[in-house]
């Protein structure tokens, strides 16, 4: 039996490091990041709960223990929305939660009145390019960045809504 999936949008005390927490996780296990991308997650997540503004919004699916299954954010850039936070759990992959929550930000970023909507990620996250590409977003900027002694490449999409 498939466990029943909710999907909130308020934050709650402890959100925060868990999901900190679960990128710093799967960025090891999936693409074998080093402890600092955990450090630099925790700093975005920082500057959404000191600085916020008024159109950021996170979506957070859990199963029906209340256990993490994925998350989106969005964070307020004036006319411009920053995806962030994309991230679902291994065993959720291929359900369509994932595709449920993008869709969810892209909606909201529409309603919301942004002009554009971008995001980052990797060379490594195939996976993400691939459903950024599907979805309309196109490379726009590839520079280089480094975690630890670890160089990568990031890659910057956007897409005019």
């Amino acid at each position: 039996m498939e466990s029943q999936i909710t999907v909130r949008t308020e934050l709650r005390p402890g959100d925060i490091g868990r999901l900190v927490e679960y990128a710093g996780i799967y960025g090891s296990a999936d693409f074998g990041y080093p402890l600092s991308f955990e450090g630099y997650v925790a700093k975005t997540f920082a500057e959404f709960l000191i600085d916020p503004q008024p159109r950021n919004r996170i979506w957070i699916a859990e199963d029906e223990g209340g256990s993490f299954v994925g998350s989106v954010g969005v964070v307020d850039r004036g006319e411009t929305a920053q995806l962030r936070w994309f991230n679902l759990d291994p065993k959720y992959r291929g359900r369509g939660i994932g595709g449920r929550l993008f869709n969810d930000a892209m909606q909201y970023c529409r309603e919301a009145g942004f002009k554009k909507a971008w995001l980052s990620t990797f060379t490594e996250s195939e996976t993400a390019i691939g459903i950024y590409r599907r979805r309309g977003f196109n490379l726009i900027e590839e520079k280089p960045f480094t975690l630890e002694d670890r160089a990568l490449k990031e890659l910057i999409f956007e897409k005019i809504l």
